[in-house]
């Protein structure tokens, strides 16, 4: 593997890059793995993964909408 960091979205079409997309991590294929519509749905998306979930399922109709719907408004784990 060349110097540097790689990090990687892979291709999920249709579900979203979800935890198995750690493996690709674990056996080396990248060095860190870009979260988009997952972490959208999951502010707190490093703990999630830490604790294996539970994980909000992403609503794509609220995708680009011009408001904060869809961003902001996904629940997190109780502290």
């Amino acid at each position: 593997m060349r110097p540097g960091t790689f990090i990687l979205n892979p291709f999920t079409h249709p579900d979203p890059t979800g935890p198995d997309a750690l493996r690709l991590i674990e056996d080396g294929s990248a060095n860190m793995i870009a979260y988009g519509a997952l972490f959208l749905a999951n502010p707190d998306l490093p703990r999630r993964l830490a604790s294996g979930g539970p994980f909000n399922t992403p609503d794509p109709t609220t995708f680009y909408g011009g408001d904060h719907r869809g961003y902001t408004d996904y629940p997190t784990l109780p502290a």
